[in-house]
C-alpha cells in the first residue's frame, strides 16, 4: 500500500516539495538582502538621532516588496483541498478503479487508512514547514511584519498552517468520497474553502472580549502587532463616532480639527485584540479547524468503508 500510494501520488508530493523549497530559497534570499541593507544603515546612521528610524524605514520598505507577492500564500490549503484530497476517491470512483482496488486482498479498511494516514502526515508537514519559513523570514523585519494584526498572515504562521492544509485536504476526500465525481468535487471543496475562510476571518475577532484604548491622539504605534477591529472618535458623553464624523463635528484643515476635537473634549478610540493573543487565537482557530477535519474525515471514511462495491 505505501508503494501503491506513492506512485499515485508522488506528482502532488513532487510539485508541493518543489514550491516550498522554491518559497524558502526565495525568503531566505530576501531575508539575508534586508539584514544585510539593514546592517550596513545601522553602522552608517544609528549613531545619529534619526538614524535607526531609517533603518526602520528601510526594512518596512523590503518587507512591503515580497509581502506583495505573497498575497495568494493564503490560499495555498484550497490548492491542498484541491489537488491532494478531492482526487483520491473522486477519482475512483469516476474512472470505476475503486471495484477493483476494494475487491483485493487489503481489506478497505486499511486502504483508507494508509492513503489518509500516509498523505495527511505530508500534508501536515507541508503546513508546519510552510509556517515555519514565513515565521522566520517576518523575524528579520521587526515591528515592520505582521503576524497578528495582518489577519491574512495570521493563517500562513504558527500552527494554523497545520490546521488549514489537514482540515482542507480531509474536506476535498469527503468531498470526493459523497460527489463521486472530479470536477464537482474540486468545485465543492473550493466552494467549502470561500465560506470558512470567509467565516473564521470575520469570527476571529471574537476569539476573545477586544480590548479598548481611549486617547487624546489617533497614534496606536504603542499597540504593536495588535488587531485593530474598530476605530473613531468618543464623544465628553461616551458616544463613538466614525473617524468620518471628526470632520462633521469640527470641519476645516487637519490640524485645526485635532485642535477642535481636543477643545471639545472628543477623545480617539480603538478596539483591538492585543498581541500577546497570538498564541490563545492560534490554538483556538486550530481547534475549530480540527474539530472540522474530525467530521468530514468521520464522512470520507464513512463514504468509503459503508459504500457497496
Amino acid at each position: 500500500m505505501l508503494w501503491l500510494t506513492w506512485r499515485q501520488h508522488r506528482t502532488q508530493v513532487l510539485v508541493t516539495a518543489a514550491f516550498l523549497l522554491g518559497l524558502g530559497v526565495v525568503l531566505l534570499v530576501h531575508g539575508l538582502s534586508a539584514v544585510s541593507a539593514a546592517g550596513g544603515e545601522e553602522h552608517a546612521r544609528c549613531s545619529e538621532a534619526a538614524g535607526c528610524m531609517q533603518v526602520d524605514a528601510v526594512l518596512t520598505e523590503r518587507y512591503d516588496q515580497l509581502y506583495q507577492f505573497l498575497r495568494p500564500v493564503p490560499l495555498l490549503p484550497a490548492f491542498v483541498g484541491v489537488f491532494w484530497g478531492a482526487p483520491i476517491l473522486a477519482r475512483e470512483f469516476e474512472h470505476g478503479t475503486h471495484k477493483l482496488a476494494w475487491t483485493q486482498s487489503v481489506p478497505r479498511w486499511r486502504w483508507v487508512a494508509v492513503k489518509l494516514g500516509v498523505l495527511g502526515t505530508l500534508v501536515a508537514l507541508g503546513g508546519l514547514v510552510t509556517g515555519l519559513m514565513i515565521r522566520a523570514w517576518q523575524g528579520v523585519f521587526g515591528a515592520a511584519a505582521k503576524a497578528f494584526g495582518d489577519r491574512a498572515m495570521f493563517t500562513v504562521v504558527g500552527v494554523a498552517p497545520v490546521a488549514w492544509w489537514l482540515f482542507m485536504f480531509v474536506l476535498g476526500v469527503a468531498a470526493g468520497a459523497l460527489v463521486r465525481r472530479l470536477l464537482p468535487a474540486i468545485a465543492v471543496t473550493f466552494a467549502m474553502f470561500v465560506v470558512v475562510y470567509g467565516g473564521l476571518y470575520i469570527l476571529r475577532a471574537d476569539y476573545a472580549e477586544p480590548e479598548h484604548h481611549v486617547a487624546s491622539t489617533s497614534d496606536n504605534s504603542g499597540l504593536g502587532d495588535a488587531m485593530l477591529l474598530e476605530a473613531g472618535i468618543q464623544a465628553p458623553d461616551g458616544t463613538r463616532l466614525g473617524l468620518s464624523a471628526a470632520g462633521q463635528v469640527c470641519p476645516g484643515p487637519p490640524a485645526a480639527r485635532v485642535l477642535c476635537l481636543r477643545a471639545g473634549g472628543y477623545r480617539n478610540f480603538v478596539d483591538y485584540q492585543p498581541a500577546d493573543r497570538f498564541w490563545r487565537f492560534q490554538w483556538t482557530e486550530a481547534g475549530i479547524l480540527g474539530a472540522g477535519t474530525l467530521l468530514f474525515g468521520a464522512l470520507a471514511v464513512y463514504g468509503t468503508v459503508r459504500r457497496r462495491v
